[in-house]
């Protein structure tokens, strides 16, 4: 009879999956810029392993529109750009909603004591004024009205989606002005929540969403728009 037994695996993330972490977080917390050039071999260095995990990592990376080809240049860091952030918002803003709505109807006692510690959190980081403890009180409210919503697809899509958010942020945080407004939008949800009312926190967490797409985007640079042929004739006569 064929021997049908597997091998015991050991325990632990592999060089690829600890690589694609290292990047992705260099990525969003901007160590890595938008537009930046990614080097394999440097990073490689870098992060002390072989270009092979790191190359899988930035294919994963790739797939997921955080780093793109740029022509005989190689890899670059995705660009910020408004059309995408919108989409992005637009996704959030109907499972931010659902979240708000299902969460209001299953907040547990420990759940209440936790969304008001985050809101706490949020507050004494705004105050602080460092931008990466900003960003990531931010996600950690979100990040728990999906687990109160007992939905992990919830979790796992806009756990993603949140890397992306996490570059975009920075933008917005750096404005002083909208980071009370921020931290209050955040308390209204909670307090709908925290009061099981459904309707209330949907339409508030919706509306966050939608004021936070609005600021964000024009926290975003415009693109440069483009010379035209005879512009671009004209400044290498110049030059």
């Amino acid at each position: 009879m064929r021997n049908t037994k597997l091998e015991g695996l050991s325990p632990g993330p592999t060089l690829i999956e600890r690589a694609y972490e290292a990047i992705l977080d260099a990525i969003s917390d901007r160590r890595l810029e938008p537009g930046e050039r990614i080097n394999q071999e440097d990073l490689a260095g870098r992060l002390q392993i072989s270009r092979q995990p790191v190359g899988q990592a930035l294919n994963i990376l790739k797939s997921q529109g955080f780093v793109r080809d740029n022509g005989r240049r190689g890899l670059i860091v995705a660009p910020l750009e408004r059309e995408f952030f919108q989409s992005i918002y637009q996704l959030r803003g109907a499972l931010d909603a659902m979240a708000a709505e299902l969460a209001a109807g299953r907040r547990s006692d420990a759940d209440v004591v936790e969304g008001r510690g985050l809101v706490a959190e949020g507050r004494r980081a705004m105050k602080s004024g460092k931008m990466e403890a900003l960003i990531d009180a931010d996600k950690r409210f979100h990040m728990w009205t999906y687990r109160v919503a007992g939905n992990p697809l919830l979790v796992d899509t806009m756990g993603l989606y949140w890397n992306h958010l996490r570059r975009a942020m920075a933008e917005l945080l750096r404005r002083p002005s909208g980071r009370d407004l921020v931290w209050d939008e955040h308390q209204a949800i909670l307090d709908a929540i925290v009061a099981g009312d459904a309707d209330e926190a949907r339409a508030r967490a919706l509306a966050h969403a939608r004021d936070a797409s609005a600021r964000l985007v024009e926290a975003i640079p415009a693109p440069a728009v483009p010379a035209s042929e005879d512009e671009a004739r004209a400044e290498r006569r110049r030059a």
